[in-house]
Parts: structure tokens; C-alpha cells; sequence
């Protein structure tokens, strides 16, 4: 009796002292490795997560064998064979990501095999990049006249679909991406609930990036930012901020941003460093300013009318099922998505500072000044754009994860 006791003590130890990444048993490392390769998931542990929750969720024993698909046939008394007799659904996505981009990447090489895959060619997305479906505005009204059936939008198109989110862009909101993707956390459900109240389907949400200013003379103060040609492309909170601070910005359509800066339209931009060295618009520029002003959500969202409208092809919450799993992935996946932008982020700024470009520091007499009339912008637009009370939730999410 002491020997099986003692015994008994003996596993216990070992069993508490396995470091928390060994795989379990439901979850064996081959088929980690094996659906982190076919989705080019970078982060073994992103990967495991994934593969536990279809497992537990669909009671599925090996995700590389038997896929989603196969569970819902089952649940809907059909075959995936009699499915694929179906025309099936395809999700046209448009967005002015520019091609090679983290944005883009991720996209075309995870998310969107991901779903094809579990639903064995069920449903299919095609993006159009590079804004070949034009600017957010144009791709938003493409899914009213039902020709797109989503978008992969910047803050433009996020603001556009859901305009009470706005307030996420506030100027100098947020001083960090730890800040942001806690606040996001803290009310990803608000922000579903946001969406589907106005039409969408929230499948995935990331960042565009902070937003710099970016200029071509050596501008110190903010006294001398009011002397340039400022453009304006954000809509009516970075408009509003701008008016007080003194400033009379020109309205650019984001597709006409290099050819304004090219013509000297404008010789002061805003936007992340990321699409900055995308489109090649910092050889036009020589500056940019420190920290960064505004924060920029992305947002891959459905327009629910029309999933709802191909779903009536297939039996009745199987396409919803399909589009959850598909919601459920971005939402697990999102971290290394995130992550990546801001790598391609940091990689933009050095690759400035290699091409001679320099970062001007705000003085704090000016800091003060901006952040004066950041607070006078968001209490300005309050029941305007969005509820007082969606605001001071958002700050107060915002201070407590900067209190963390």
C-alpha cells in the first residue's frame, strides 16, 4: 500500500513539472506540425490551440484526416459529395491592401486555404488586392450593389460599415500595440455585436497600424506643421483633430496620395510605415514625427445578407456553421497575424532610416498641446459619431490595460 502510494506521489511530481507547451494527448506534435504547415502557421503553440478547439468543438479525432465539413454533413443528414454537387459559395473580398504585404500575406496563404479546406471547396474566398475594387468607400458600395461579398478594410472602411467604432481611432489613444490588442480583447464582443447591427459578419480583426506624419521639410513645431499642405484622408475624427490644432488639412482620396505628393498637392502625409513603403510614398519625404498620432484598425468582415442569401443552396445553418469556423480560426490566428504587421512596421521605419529619412521627436510643450486637443476631439465627437458611453468604456479599457 505505501509502495502504490509513494508511486502515485512520484507520477504526480513528474506529471506537474512537464513544461505547459508538451503536446497532450489529443493533440499529438506530427498533426500540430503537419496543419501548421499546411497553413504556414508560424507559431507551433497558435496551431496546437487551433487544432484543440476543432477537435473539442467537432469531436474531431484527427484534424489532418477528417475536416469540418465531413462533421456538418453528418449533422445535416447529407454527404459531403451531395454538398459538393452544390454551386458553391464563394466570398469576393476587395481591399486596397497592397500585394506582398502582411495585410495581403496572411490571406491569401492561411486564412483563406483554411476555409477551403475544412469545407472540402464547400465555400471559397477570392481576394482583389491593391485596391483594384478601389478605395474602402468604392468596395463598400460594390457589397450593397452585391458584386463583392466582403471587405478587407482600413480604418476607412471600418468607420464607414460601423461609424460608431470610430472612436477606436481617436488621436494619441493608444501609445502601444500591448494597449491596443488588450482593449480589443477586453471588447471584441462590443465590437462583433457593433458590426452585426449594421449588416456584417466580423471574421477577423487586425491592424492597419499606427498612423505617422510624414513630411518633406525639417517641421519642429507644431507651429510650422500649420504653414504645410496637410493631407487629410481619415475621415472626420482625424479632420476634426486637425481643425484643433490649428491646422486646415486638403482632402486626398488615399488612391491619389502618391501623384498629390509627386505634384507637391501636399508635402505632409499620415499613414502606417507599413503602406508608406509599400506604395514607395516615403521617396517623396524626408521626415516623420514621433510618437505616432493615430491608431489604425483593419477589419475583414461579410456582408450578411448575401452569406445569408448563397446559404439558402445548402441546408438550413450549415454555411452559418462553416462561416462560425471560419470566425473562430481568424479569431485564434489573429495574434501572429497582428504580430507580423507590426514586424512589417518596425521593418518600415529602419528601412527609412537606411534611406536618410529622420524621425523629429515632439517637444512636450507641443505634446501637451496635441494631447489638449486629442481630449478635445473625442469629447467633441461624442453623440455625434459614437455614444459617450462607448467612449468612456473605451477609455476605460484603455487605462485599465495600461494599468496592467
Amino acid at each position: 500500500m505505501i509502495r502504490s502510494l509513494i508511486r502515485v506521489f512520484i507520477l504526480v511530481i513528474v506529471i506537474s513539472v512537464v513544461p505547459s507547451v508538451t503536446f497532450s494527448e489529443q493533440a499529438n506534435p506530427s498533426e500540430v506540425v503537419t496543419f501548421a504547415s499546411l497553413f504556414k502557421i508560424k507559431n507551433i503553440n497558435i496551431a496546437r490551440n487551433i487544432v484543440l478547439e476543432i477537435k473539442k468543438k467537432y469531436g474531431i479525432k484527427d484534424v489532418i484526416k477528417e475536416r469540418v465539413i465531413d462533421v456538418l454533413a453528418r449533422k445535416y443528414h447529407t454527404s459531403v459529395e451531395q454538398l459538393q454537387q452544390i454551386q458553391p459559395v464563394m466570398i469576393n473580398i476587395g481591399t486596397l491592401a497592397p500585394a506582398n504585404t502582411p495585410w495581403i500575406k496572411y490571406a491569401i496563404e492561411t486564412t483563406i486555404p483554411f476555409l477551403s479546406w475544412e469545407t472540402r471547396g464547400v465555400v471559397n474566398a477570392r481576394i482583389y488586392a491593391g485596391g483594384v475594387m478601389g478605395e474602402d468607400a468604392d468596395i463598400l458600395r460594390k457589397m450593397r450593389l452585391g458584386e463583392l461579398q466582403g471587405c478587407g478594410c482600413t480604418a476607412q472602411g471600418f468607420m464607414n460599415a460601423a461609424p460608431e467604432l470610430s472612436v477606436l481611432t481617436l488621436p494619441l489613444l493608444f501609445t502601444n500595440y500591448s494597449e491596443v490588442d488588450c482593449v480589443l480583447g477586453r471588447l471584441r464582443k462590443d465590437i462583433d455585436d457593433i458590426f452585426a447591427k449594421h449588416g456584417y459578419i466580423l471574421v477577423g480583426l487586425i491592424h492597419t497600424g499606427f498612423f505617422y506624419i510624414f513630411t518633406k521639410s525639417d517641421i519642429t513645431t507644431i507651429d510650422q506643421l500649420r504653414q504645410q499642405k496637410v493631407i487629410t484622408t481619415f475621415g472626420q475624427i482625424e479632420s476634426t483633430y486637425y481643425n484643433e490644432l490649428g491646422i486646415t488639412p486638403i482632402p486626398i482620396a488615399v488612391p491619389d496620395v502618391l501623384s498629390s505628393l509627386q505634384t507637391g498637392i501636399i508635402n505632409v502625409d499620415i499613414g502606417p510605415p507599413a503602406w508608406m513603403l509599400g506604395v514607395q510614398a516615403f521617396l517623396y519625404l524626408s521626415y516623420y514625427m514621433t510618437p505616432p498620432v493615430f491608431y489604425s484598425p483593419a477589419a475583414i468582415f461579410l456582408d450578411r445578407k448575401q452569406i445569408d442569401q448563397q446559404g439558402k443552396r445548402f441546408p438550413p445553418g450549415l454555411i452559418d456553421n462553416a462561416i462560425i469556423l471560419y470566425s473562430d480560426f481568424m479569431k485564434m490566428y489573429e495574434p501572429e497575424w497582428r504580430s507580423d504587421i507590426v514586424s512589417f512596421e518596425n521593418q518600415s521605419l529602419n528601412a527609412f532610416k537606411k534611406e536618410g529619412l529622420k524621425d523629429i521627436k515632439i517637444n512636450d510643450s507641443d505634446m501637451k498641446t496635441m494631447k489638449a486637443a486629442a481630449e478635445r476631439t473625442g469629447k467633441k465627437l461624442a453623440g455625434k459619431l459614437y455614444s459617450k458611453e462607448l467612449l468612456n468604456n473605451v477609455l476605460r479599457e484603455t487605462n485599465k490595460c495600461r494599468a496592467d
